[in-house]
């Protein structure tokens, strides 16, 4: 006996052929959606070996990658207490004084704060921080972004008796970094005018 097959009624066939075709979209697009933001919550991040190494404090930039990773780091000693370089590194308005990468700094860089930057490398650009992290004379962080482009700087301060050690590295990261990266400018330069103007500043 053959098996009996059974064929849409002519009220289902009806329904199905009266849904236009474009009424689908929505779902194909949220669909495709979700599909991104799992790929996005899930690209793997990888920090080279040599970001769990010191960074040296000789005034030299260094260029760090990885898997969707991306830093850039610099440290030096400076002849003066921690006190005279937190005082410069948290005084918002008087950057441009000192600093020669940036052009000004709205706000008040202080724990929980939002800050605006301005810096020379990127002169057409306004790069809005958190300042997240911020222990006086030893360790303060900036941030912003997300799990698809997010940029993270931080300053630690190191007392040495009658010098100070200071490192400053920026650490990018995010599932759009491989995009993103080849149009980055070479911000070696920049971090090492950073930390040799940082050094003057607060020497005189």
């Amino acid at each position: 006996m053959s098996a009996k097959t059974t064929s849409p009624t002519p009220r289902a066939s009806a329904i199905q052929s009266s849904v236009p075709w474009y009424l689908w979209i929505p779902f194909i697009v949220a669909g495709l959606a979700s599909m991104f933001a799992l790929s996005v919550l899930t690209a793997k991040i990888q920090a080279p070996p040599s970001a769990a190494e010191p960074i040296p404090p000789d005034g030299k930039a260094r260029k760090l990658e990885g898997e969707r990773y991306l830093e850039y780091r610099v440290g030096v000693t400076i002849n003066a207490p921690p006190e005279a370089v937190w005082a410069l590194l948290t005084n918002a308005a008087n950057f441009p004084l000192w600093n020669s990468t940036v052009t000004s700094i709205e706000g008040t860089i202080a724990e929980g704060q939002r800050i605006k930057l301005k810096a020379k490398v990127a002169p057409d650009r306004v790069f809005p921080l958190l300042v997240s992290t911020f222990e006086p004379h030893r360790r303060m962080v900036w941030e912003d972004g997300n799990k698809i482009f997010k940029g993270v700087r931080t300053f630690t301060l190191e007392s040495n008796g009658t010098t100070t050690t200071v490192t400053m590295a920026e650490v990018l990261t995010g599932a759009f970094l491989p995009k993103i990266a080849p149009k980055l400018p070479d911000f070696a330069p920049s971090f090492e005018a950073f930390a040799s103007d940082l050094k003057q500043a607060a020497q005189a």
